[in-house]
C-alpha cells in the first residue's frame, strides 16, 4: 500500500516537474521570439534609415553634377555618367522594395523620373546634337511626308529648307531579303539611319551616322562606323552588330552577337542569349571618323550591360554572356565575304 501510494506521489511529482519544465521552455521561446522580432524591427529600422541616407546622398551628387555640366569641358562623358548613376539608383530602389512601402517606393521613383528629365532637358540644351531619336516612327512620318511634299513643290530637301541634321533620316531600308546593301561616308554621315523587316542582309555602313535603328532583323550582319548619338535595336534574333556609339539600347531580341564600343554602359530588356565583345571593326579613315564622331575612345563599357529584367546584384544576368576566345570574329573582312557568298547576296547600289 505505502508502495503504491509513494509510487503514485512520485509519478505526480514527474509530470509537475515536466509541466513546469514545458513550461519554462515555452516562457524562453516566447522571450526568444519577441527578441528576434525586436531584432528585426531594430534591423529594418536601420535598413531604413541607410537606405533613405544613401538614396538622398546620391539623388544630392547627381544633381551637383547637372547644376555643374555647363562649366564643363567634357559635356558628353558628364552626361553619360549621370545616366549610368540613374540606372544604378533606379537598380538600388527596385532591389530595396521588400522593406520599403508603397508610398516611399513611388517617392523614391518620382524623384529618379525628375532627374532622367532634368538630365535630357540639360543634355538636349547643352548637346543638340546628341538629342536620342527612340521615337523613330513620328519622325520617320514627319520626314517623309515633308520630302513628299518638296519633291511635289520642285524637288527641294530637308536639308535645304533648314531640317536640322539630327531629325533627318537619310536612308530608310524595310522588307528587303538577301541583300548587300552598303552606304558610303558622304551619304550617312551625322545622318539617322534606320531599317526594319530584313532577312539574310549584310548592311556595312562606313562614316559616323548621327544614329541607328533597326527592328524585326533576322540573320543580319551590321557593321558600322562609329555612331555619334545612339543606337536602338528591337525585336532582333540571329544577328551580329558591329557598332560603336554613346548609348545602345536592345529591346526584346534573341541569340544576338554585340561587338561594342559604347561610352554609357548598354541596355538590355526582354531579351536572351546575348553575347558581346569589344568593338574590333577596322576600315581605312575610321580614326578620322570616330574623331568626328564626338566618342571618346578611352571609355568603352562594352563588357558590362544593365538588364532591366534581371535586379540581383549577386548574381550575373543569364540573358547574356562574354564572347571568349574563339567564339570572336578577327577578321570581319574574310567573314563578310563569307556571308555574302553564302547567302548569295544581291549588292544594293545607293
Amino acid at each position: 500500500m505505502e508502495e503504491l501510494i509513494d509510487g503514485g506521489a512520485l509519478n505526480g511529482k514527474e509530470k509537475i516537474t515536466e509541466l513546469l519544465n514545458r513550461r519554462h521552455k515555452e516562457r524562453e521561446l516566447h522571450i526568444q521570439a519577441a527578441k528576434l522580432e525586436r531584432q528585426k524591427d531594430a534591423e529594418g529600422t536601420e535598413a531604413l534609415q541607410y537606405f533613405e541616407l544613401s538614396f538622398e546622398e546620391k539623388v544630392k551628387q547627381i544633381r551637383n553634377t547637372l547644376d555643374g555640366v555647363a562649366a564643363s569641358d567634357q559635356k558628353a562623358q558628364v552626361f553619360a555618367d549621370c545616366q549610368n548613376e540613374i540606372y544604378d539608383l533606379q537598380r538600388y530602389l527596385s532591389s530595396s522594395t521588400f522593406f520599403l512601402n508603397e508610398y516611399r517606393i513611388k517617392v523614391c521613383q518620382n524623384t529618379i523620373n525628375e532627374l532622367g528629365k532634368l538630365l535630357d532637358t540639360l543634355r538636349n540644351e547643352l548637346l543638340p546634337k546628341k538629342k536620342f531619336g527612340f521615337k523613330s516612327k513620328k519622325i520617320v512620318k514627319m520626314i517623309s511626308d515633308k520630302d513628299a511634299k518638296d519633291r511635289e513643290d520642285g524637288g527641294q530637301t530637308a536639308e535645304k529648307t533648314g531640317a536640322s541634321a539630327e531629325n533627318h533620316i537619310k536612308w530608310t531600308f524595310s522588307e528587303r531579303a538577301g541583300e548587300l546593301i552598303e552606304l558610303r561616308p558622304a551619304a550617312v554621315n551625322d545622318q539617322t539611319i534606320t531599317a526594319s523587316k530584313l532577312k539574310n542582309c549584310l548592311v556595312r555602313i562606313e562614316g559616323h551616322p548621327g544614329s541607328l535603328q533597326f527592328a524585326q532583323l533576322d540573320n543580319c550582319v551590321v557593321v558600322c562606323g562609329p555612331t555619334a548619338r545612339s543606337i536602338f535595336l528591337d525585336d532582333c534574333t540571329g544577328c551580329k552588330f558591329v557598332v560603336a556609339c554613346q548609348q545602345l539600347r536592345c529591346h526584346r531580341s534573341r541569340d544576338c552577337d554585340m561587338y561594342l564600343n559604347v561610352t554609357s554602359r548598354a541596355i538590355i530588356e526582354d531579351c536572351g542569349g546575348i553575347r558581346v565583345a569589344a568593338y574590333n571593326y577596322r576600315y581605312e579613315h575610321i580614326e578620322e571618323d570616330f574623331r568626328q564622331s564626338g566618342l571618346d575612345l578611352s571609355c568603352n563599357n562594352w563588357h558590362t550591360l544593365d538588364d532591366f529584367n534581371w535586379l540581383s546584384t549577386d548574381k550575373p544576368s543569364p540573358n547574356w554572356s562574354l564572347l571568349e576566345g574563339e567564339q570572336t570574329i578577327a577578321d570581319w573582312d574574310s567573314y563578310l565575304q563569307r556571308f555574302q557568298q553564302q547567302h548569295n547576296l544581291a549588292s544594293v547600289n545607293h
